[in-house]
């Protein structure tokens, strides 16, 4: 992935390291993770995605709410509901945008959304 983007390194890491635990927390029995960037007019866009056992439609909008665990988070692991969360409120103080697509029993794939230049901003205000 030769994509230039701008963010906090430290923050970063920590998102990163977020979305690979989920990953292995709610794995499958043969764990795939993909890594893949794509560039369009306003933004670069980092996807990962699992193969995992993925989110229900009824937790989707949900994840990235303080201490919400959902349904997965109750039956498969011990769960806090705050990574997510924490990853949602950084990458928001970074300008960045973070969302989720899933299909349960399939897998999920987040994406953080970076926006090439100063004038572009996915910040959520709420």
């Amino acid at each position: 992935m030769e994509k230039t983007v701008y963010g906090d390194s430290k923050w970063l890491d920590f998102i990163l390291g977020q979305l690979i635990s989920n990953s292995i927390k709610y794995k499958s029995d043969a764990p795939t993770l993909l890594f893949w960037a794509e560039e369009n007019k306003d933004s670069v866009l980092l996807h990962v995605q699992d193969n995992g056992i993925g989110i229900p439609d009824s937790d989707i909008n949900r994840v990235f709410d303080k201490g919400f665990t959902g349904q997965n988070g109750r039956n498969f692991t011990k769960s806090t509901g705050i990574g997510l969360y924490l990853c949602k409120q950084l990458c928001n103080k970074m300008y960045l945008n973070l969302y989720a697509d899933s299909q349960a029993g399939i897998g999920t794939t987040m994406t953080i959304v970076f926006p090439k230049d100063s004038l572009t901003s996915f910040r959520e205000d709420k």
